[in-house]
């Protein structure tokens, strides 16, 4: 099977299993702090489950790529409702769910004396952006000092929406995974009309 997949593939699996880690991550705490301990079947009834084992092992090697696009719908909509029922349940939810998404992205932190340039490839290697071929991140302005980019569109929306929600949870939960990633640098993070990002070294 791996002399079909190439470097591209395991890029977006990767992916996908670090947004499964993050959703795991809410339902131990949902666990720990008596939220709902049925979440984790919740999930799995209404979107299914990511295996955790290889891509080779799993992957439909006939459909790669509808497999995979079929594996970020799970993890988008696990994440989605995930976030939307513990909210629902205790909007105040909300501070621990940051804090988590945060303490996710110190996990996985840029190293310390990353430029703009290695922070922003690092963070497209982590966080799901539909498939490569959705060209969803385009870079404005790039250099070590500073790196701009506009999303093009949103590919996360719909799975907010169809729960009756908007996505502006998820990006409270992004920015917080970022500054996460950003917190041993000295590199800041910054929204901008126009959904246009930045990353500045101070």
């Amino acid at each position: 099977m791996s002399a079909f997949l190439g470097p591209i593939h395991y890029w977006v699996f990767h992916k996908i299993t670090l947004q499964e880690e993050l959703i795991q991550d809410m339902i131990k705490a949902s666990s720990e702090n008596n939220w709902d301990s049925k979440l984790e079947e919740k999930l799995s009834e209404a979107c299914g489950t990511i295996e955790n084992k290889p891509l080779e092992d799993i992957i439909d090697g006939a459909n790669i790529h509808g497999w995979l696009q079929s594996r970020i719908s799970v993890t988008e909509g696990r994440l989605s409702l995930a976030v939307t029922e513990l909210l629902k349940a205790e909007p105040e939810r909300k501070k621990e769910l940051i804090r988590i998404a945060f303490e996710f992205g110190k996990k996985h932190g840029v190293p310390e004396n990353a430029d703009t340039e290695e922070a922003f490839q690092a963070i497209c290697d982590s966080l799901i952006d539909g498939m490569p071929c959705d060209r969803v991140n385009e870079v404005l302005e790039q250099s070590e000092l500073i790196t701009r980019w506009q999303q093009t569109a949103c590919v996360h929306s719909s799975y907010w929406e169809q729960l009756g929600e908007t996505s502006e949870v998820y990006y409270e939960l992004r920015r917080a995974i970022i500054e996460g990633m950003l917190s041993s640098t000295r590199l800041s993070f910054h929204a901008e009309e126009g959904n246009i990002y930045e990353l500045v070294m101070q």
